[in-house]
């Protein structure tokens, strides 16, 4: 295909996304959640914490208190919310309490004097704005410079993802935690290791998500220590100051944490599970994460003294962030933004894949935009169960697929 026709497809695609989100996911949602009762309002992730955030800088209440806790209630449900957990889990009604580190008021205090619905509407755009950042400080990590109109097209597709799409439209953090472990790995490449620990540091609003990637930016630094050094002190000191400043706001919120964590696994069990424990249940699905992050951290340790600047030290980062996808709690589809990298990586060595590899990765990412299309011609009724959710229904499948070609991708690159 020629340029012009890539970038009429992009634009087509984009399009039918975004259409497809405002005339039919949008009303189905609303419907579904608003019109029966559910919510008062669909308030987005962002407002549990902006909320959190204003009562500690403004009035010094604890964040993780019941009285913040019952604030953001009403807004979100009109009223006060009291259950028990011994009920069937359909009844548990998630309680959107303030459950990230206390530090995330860092983040979010210049917005505290913010009129809400003004942050609403900016914060797509500063989130959007920062994933397509991150693409292109990728490219720079792996030293791929496409053309301005395949950059062009890269853009629309991914911000226009459902993933991506799900981030923006919560106004999810995560998309900024991903921003910051980009430009922290970008860093070290740059060999500006003190600021890269820096960013990991800071990433750790988002603790879940980046948990598992830390591990290999450590066991990295252990690989030469007597040069990498700078790594772990700029994250231990970020960390730190992070944690001792909370620290001093509301002390012991390390344990008020903890206790969020437990009870939100409690009120909100699916963001609380792994893929792979879905698929496969508890026990099996427990069994196989730990099989996969011990071949793992062998695999990274036997690569521990690759340069920052080489492509095997990307390689591994991209199936720590497989890995995180497929075994950490991070069922929301909006978490695979940590695939970008070894998306990037699949279309950088597109030739070197296999053509029926290549046919199938092509058909799965078509397939949000082709159903989304159908959806738009066919609209179905609002009663309808789920069928406005069929473009995100293979998405779980992303971090397998994705596995399996990174994996044949190396495989066929050694053997070359």
């Amino acid at each position: 295909m020629r340029p012009w026709a890539w970038i009429l497809l992009g634009v087509l695609a984009s399009a039918v996304s975004w259409t497809y989100m405002h005339r039919v996911l949008l009303p189905w949602e609303h419907y579904v959640n608003v019109e029966h009762g559910w919510v008062k309002a669909p308030m987005g992730d962002l407002f549990p914490r902006w909320v959190g955030t204003r009562e500690l800088l403004l009035h010094g209440t604890n964040p993780y208190s019941p009285e913040v806790s019952h604030k953001i209630q009403i807004a979100f449900y009109g009223r006060i919310i009291e259950q028990s957990y011994d009920k069937p889990q359909f009844e548990i009604i998630d309680e959107q309490r303030f459950a990230y580190p206390v530090y995330v008021v860092f983040l979010l205090a210049p917005t505290v004097h913010a009129d809400f619905n003004v942050l609403q509407s900016w914060a797509p755009v500063v989130l959007g704005a920062l994933t397509v950042l991150s693409i292109w400080v990728w490219l720079a990590v792996l030293r791929w410079r496409p053309p301005l109109w395949c950059l062009f097209v890269l853009f629309l597709l991914v911000v226009s993802s459902p993933q991506v799409a799900q981030g923006m439209r919560l106004r999810q953090i995560g998309l900024f935690a991903a921003f910051l472990l980009a430009l922290a790995t970008w860093c070290v490449a740059q060999n500006r290791l003190f600021l890269s620990g820096v960013l990991l540091g800071v990433a750790t609003i988002k603790p879940q998500m980046v948990a598992l990637c830390l591990v290999w930016f450590f066991i990295w630094t252990l690989g030469n220590w007597r040069k990498r050094w700078p790594v772990a002190v700029g994250f231990a000191a970020a960390l730190g100051l992070l944690a001792g400043a909370g620290e001093i706001l509301v002390p012991g919120w390390m344990r008020y944490f903890l206790e969020g964590m437990e009870t939100y696994r409690h009120y909100f069990p699916l963001g609380a599970m792994s893929i792979v424990r879905l698929a496969l249940g508890n026990w099996w699905g427990g069994l196989f994460s730990i099989v996969a992050v011990i071949a793992l951290l062998v695999h990274a340790w036997n690569r521990r003294e690759a340069p920052a600047e080489s492509l095997e030290f990307a390689r591994v980062l991209s199936f720590f962030f497989i890995t995180a996808s497929l075994v950490l709690p991070l069922m929301t589809p909006y978490n695979q933004v940590l695939l970008l990298l070894p998306l990037l990586m699949l279309l950088q060595n597109w030739q070197d894949l296999p053509q029926w590899n290549r046919m199938g990765f092509v058909l799965f990412l078509a397939w949000p935009f082709v159903t989304a299309a159908g959806l738009l011609m066919f609209p179905p009724p609002l009663d309808s169960h789920r069928t406005a959710l069929l473009p995100s229904v293979l998405l779980p499948l992303a971090p397998f697929l994705f596995f399996w070609l990174m994996f044949t991708l190396s495989r066929r690159q050694a053997q070359n």
